[in-house]
C-alpha cells in the first residue's frame, strides 16, 4: 500500500501577497486530509491570498474537492481570496459539472489567478 505521502506532495511559495500552493498527485480520500492541514496551517499563520495550483494533481474526488471548498469558505469569512488554476480537462469538468468553477474562481494559469487574487 502505497502511503499518502507518497500519493501527494504539497509545496507553496509566496508571490508578493499570495501564497501559491502546488500539490502534486491524487487528492482523494487518503490524501485530502494533509491538503486540508496543510491549507489549514497556511491560513493559521496569517495567509489571507490564496490560489492552489492543480497543474500537477492527476486526480480530485470529492473528498479533495470538500477541501477546497472549505478552504474557501473560510477565507471568504476572513475576507480573503481564493482560485483555483491549472485544471486538466478531467477536473475542469467535474468543477464545470459541480457549478464550482465560478465560486471558486477556475483559471486557465497561475500567473491569470495570481493578477486576479
Amino acid at each position: 500500500m502505497v502511503g499518502a505521502d507518497e500519493r501527494l506532495r504539497l509545496r507553496h511559495r509566496v508571490d508578493g501577497e499570495v501564497t501559491v500552493v502546488h500539490p502534486s498527485g491524487e487528492v482523494d480520500v487518503f490524501t485530502a486530509p494533509a491538503l486540508r492541514e496543510f491549507l489549514l496551517d497556511l491560513l493559521e499563520g496569517g495567509m489571507r491570498r490564496l490560489v492552489v495550483d492543480l497543474t500537477d494533481v492527476s486526480f480530485l474526488d470529492s473528498t479533495g474537492l470538500a477541501v477546497l471548498v472549505g478552504i474557501w469558505q473560510r477565507l471568504r469569512y476572513h475576507e480573503g481570496s481564493f482560485a483555483l488554476a491549472g485544471a486538466n480537462p478531467h477536473i475542469t469538468q467535474v468543477l464545470h459539472t459541480t457549478r464550482l468553477d465560478q465560486p471558486l474562481r477556475l483559471h486557465d494559469t497561475v500567473a491569470e489567478a495570481v493578477a486576479a487574487a
